[in-house]
């Protein structure tokens, strides 16, 4: 049987609902990003997309390449996130990192999607909080206000339909949409299919 999304959480140790499961360090390596967006990030100009990957890097991202991200999109925990080559964040799309993001070369996340990494476990009175990875494949494409669950892969080249919730694996080079996501058909390009996982 293969993995599902729900095999790939992990709860986080935590005494209460109202206690960080964070160490003091990360949360204050938090806070420090949380200013630099706010005075260095924020306020500069599309073109500056190198400054913006400085400062990422400097918090701990993982990029390769030159990829974009908007001015306007916010990254949680940039230590958590993982940028391809070309990959793109676009404007108010949100990276609630609260575990690892990858998005691989080209994967494009279009405007006000969000990427939620972590949840909570609602069978337990503590409601400890669980984390998940969230992997978007080379060449997929997220549309505008697409919402992913943790734990879910997006296969190489998938497109998902604006404001689709996503919460679970979608396959390579398909169109998926809804509420929950669904796939619909096979990609494909001017009457040519797209290539295959295997190709």
């Amino acid at each position: 049987m293969s993995e599902s999304p729900r095999d790939r959480l992990h709860a986080m140790a935590q005494v209460s609902h109202i206690t960080s499961p964070w160490s003091r360090w990360v949360r204050i390596k938090g806070l420090l990003w949380s200013i630099v967006y706010v005075l260095l990030y924020r306020p500069t100009p599309k073109p500056l997309r190198r400054w913006r990957l400085f400062l990422l890097r400097l918090f701990g991202c993982k990029i390769t390449g030159l990829p974009y991200v908007a001015p306007s999109a916010w990254v949680k925990m940039p230590w958590n996130l993982t940028l391809g080559d070309h990959a793109c964040l676009g404007p108010q799309s949100e990276v609630y990192n609260l575990g690892p993001v990858i998005l691989e070369d080209r994967a494009c996340v279009s405007q006000q999607a969000y990427l939620c990494a972590g949840t909570h476990d609602f069978s337990k009175p503590n409601l400890p909080l669980v984390v998940g990875p969230i992997v978007l494949g080379k060449d997929c494409f997220l549309g505008a206000r697409a919402f992913i669950m943790p734990g879910v892969i997006v296969g190489e080249g998938a497109v998902i339909g604006a404001c689709a919730v996503v919460t679970a694996d979608m396959p390579p080079w398909t169109i998926c949409a809804g509420h929950p996501c669904k796939p619909i058909k096979p990609r494909s390009f001017a009457g040519q299919s797209a290539p295959t996982a295997a190709q």
